[in-house]
């Protein structure tokens, strides 16, 4: 999100003018009871002409443009406060309660959730709920453009919590963006966000058709505004949609269909990941190498934790199923698991522990199989993860005793790991 993109500034200063009116008890000048219908340039005559309206509220979209530019700096300064001061000095000081300071938070907090730090990315989400909560509705076009910024960061919020794997925490903030959403509608951009974000959590939590609908509703928004990153961003998101239900030909061919999409390089390489993975789990191996190799270059351009542990993973997951080299397979996933680990992406490292169960199945190695399954019974409960997992864990402890661990089990079991966090229900 481009915070308070130029396109808005023209919408901004309109809403601006009405809203001094407004604020002074007064009808804008086209709506005045008194005013002269059949002589509307009456209207202009009025002490508060049109002219000075436009005049005062250019003043003030070139105030906003000022906090715009010093937003930066501001966010840096409440960073570097301890936590509880950091929220005394949103409530206290009228510079850190702007709009403009509350949608930078939200940029910076939609990167920190992309790349490479979930907790980072709640802190800011909460930091830019709380600026927006105490900025000046009249300073920014009222208080629906200021709801709608409160429920956009809930929305994060509630995506850094997917993030981290704990799904019924992150339906909860979702349902309060919900509420909040209800007060605002000022801005479609950001609507059609909350959607995207929530479609994310809808597939996670299997309830697909509502991840469908979400998506199809913000794709209409983004095309409306020719947005085309995040029209990538939807494709990439339906792809998969169609991979969390099983339907990897489906994934496949929408991913193939974006790969010469014209979008930012992070896009780029986000939709030939999500192929290489797709290709490489449903027996397409050999292609899914191949892409790889051609990626490989775009992988490097990106060094942070995420990107990099992404990478690791599926060159893991092509070794294994290529199975020339189960070795590096296993050394690549264990890397990848480390990384996801140290990064706060629970559910990530989990799911990849579970693909590095695969190598050892894969070798017939059950004394490696259930050492890994111990750590992940320990991963899960510091997690926690719901007893279904744990309960899933177990079908893979007996199996591996009676030496019968197969790749079809494990790929059963990540499933059911994913399952078991739906709103606590059983995972069976």
């Amino acid at each position: 999100m481009s915070y308070l993109p130029e396109k808005r500034s023209g919408a901004l200063a309109r809403a601006l003018a009405k809203k001094m009116m407004l604020a002074e008890g007064e009808h804008p000048i086209s709506y005045r009871p008194e005013a002269d219908s059949d002589n509307p340039s009456k209207a202009l005559d009025d002490d508060r002409s049109f002219a000075s309206l436009v005049q005062a509220a250019l003043s003030r979209t070139s105030r906003a443009a000022d906090e715009r530019a010093a937003a930066p700096a501001l966010l840096a300064e409440l960073l570097a406060l301890p936590l509880l001061e950091r929220e005394a000095a949103v409530v206290v000081d009228p510079r850190y309660q702007t709009y403009a300071l509350a949608s930078y938070t939200l940029e910076r907090c939609e990167k920190a959730a992309a790349t490479s730090d979930p907790a980072l990315a709640r802190e800011l989400a909460r930091l830019a709920r709380g600026i927006a909560m105490h900025a000046d509705p009249l300073a920014c076009g009222g208080s629906a453009a200021l709801a709608d910024l409160e429920a956009y960061s809930l929305a994060l919020e509630g995506n850094s919590l997917r993030v981290a794997g704990e799904l019924r925490e992150a339906f909860q903030t979702f349902m309060e963006a919900r509420q909040v959403q209800d007060r605002g509608g000022a801005d479609p951009d950001l609507g059609a966000r909350l959607d995207f974000a929530e479609a994310s959590l809808r597939r996670d939590l299997r309830q697909f058709g509502a991840a469908h609908h979400l998506l199809d509703r913000a794709g209409k928004v983004f095309q409306s505004l020719k947005d085309r990153n995040q029209m990538a961003r939807t494709i990439i998101n339906r792809a998969n949609v169609y991979i969390v239900q099983g339907e990897f030909a489906q994934a496949a061919s929408t991913l193939e269909g974006a790969l010469e999409f014209s979008c930012e390089p992070s896009l780029a390489l986000m939709v030939r990941h999500n192929l290489i993975d797709i290709l490489a789990k449903s027996g397409r191996a050999q292609e899914a190498s191949r892409l790889f190799e051609e990626s490989r270059e775009l992988y490097l351009q990106f060094s942070d934790p995420l990107t990099t542990s992404r990478r690791l993973w599926v060159e893991g997951i092509i070794a294994r199923e290529l199975g020339e080299d189960l070795a590096l397979a296993e050394g690549l996933l264990g890397q990848a698991i480390d990384r996801l680990t140290t990064s706060g992406y629970g559910l990530d490292a989990a799911i990849a522990a579970l693909d590095l169960v695969a190598v050892f199945a894969a070798r017939g190695e059950a004394a490696k199989v259930l050492e890994t399954a111990s750590h992940l019974v320990q991963l899960f409960e510091a997690r926690n993860i719901q007893p279904e997992a744990l309960a899933a864990l177990t079908m893979v402890y007996k199996a591996a005793q009676k030496e019968t661990v197969s790749l079809s089990l494990i790929a059963q079991i990540t499933e059911l790991v994913r399952a078991s966090q739906v709103l606590g229900r059983s995972a069976s």
